[in-house]
């Protein structure tokens, strides 16, 4: 285990290859040695997951990292952390690579380009904390016909970095968003999300345990749900699912 810098309040642990960096997390959290804005980096995971328990490819020179973060408002907002940290990263992201276009894809997907580069996965982990996964494709993204959506990595729109610098630009965008969550709540970085959103205002599919939609893409309500304009039939308010837009 090694500590490198981060910008203050963030502690990194880096590791070398762990099952799932969220797990590590936890366990720290579990443990008693959780501080708030902690991180957890691998160079490699070998059970990487992501939303509804999905495979999440994990390749080396792509950033696998986990955050932990002190739950101080009602457990029932915590998934709205994903929004904050979607939009910090792709804030973040657009000051590495400025000739791409970053999105947030609806719940907590980033885009680069219309092709997913990032997502996250929240979990808690024991009273009081909540585990921020996060994964870039830095070097390498799945190759077509492995994922739902179509994916990039970083290098492959021109950019040379590595994975210790985006991660070091996603907290230097997520500290500030996050505190604004806190004090806040969601109507501080709702419309910040919305004005970065894939989609609003166009046609959508969602798919739903059992069932899909399609309709337009109206916006988020005030805790976040996805608003499906379907005509006639009203709106919808989606709280899971994933999200396609056509062509």
């Amino acid at each position: 285990m090694t500590e490198r810098s981060l910008p203050p309040p963030f502690r990194l642990i880096r590791r070398d290859s762990v099952g799932s960096t969220n797990d590590e997390a936890r366990r720290l959290a579990l443990d008693g040695a959780a501080a708030d804005f902690m991180v957890v980096s691998a160079r490699i995971q070998t059970a990487g997951r992501g939303r509804r328990g999905r495979e999440w490819q994990s390749p080396e020179g792509n950033l696998h990292a986990s955050v932990l973060i002190r739950q101080s408002r009602p457990l029932a907002e915590s998934a709205q952390v994903g929004f904050v940290a979607a939009l910090a990263l792709a804030e973040g992201l657009a000051e590495l690579v400025p000739d791409a276009d970053f999105l947030c894809k609806w719940p907590n997907d980033v885009l680069a380009d219309g092709r997913k580069v990032a997502g996250m996965l929240l979990e808690t982990a024991g009273d009081g904390w909540m585990v921020l996964g996060l994964g870039v494709d830095v070097l390498r993204a799945p190759p077509p016909g492995e994922t739902l959506h179509a994916a990039v990595a970083l290098a492959d729109l021109g950019w040379a970095g590595d994975a210790e610098t985006v991660l070091a630009a996603f907290c230097r965008r997520f500290a500030p968003r996050l505190e604004e969550w806190r004090t806040g709540g969601f109507a501080a970085v709702r419309g910040p999300w919305l004005a970065r959103a894939r989609g609003l205002g166009e046609p959508m599919v969602v798919r739903l345990e059992t069932d899909t939609l399609t309709g337009r893409f109206a916006g988020l309500d005030e805790d976040g749900a996805l608003m499906l304009d379907q005509g006639g039939d009203g709106h919808r308010r989606i709280l899971a699912g994933d999200v396609f837009f056509p062509g």
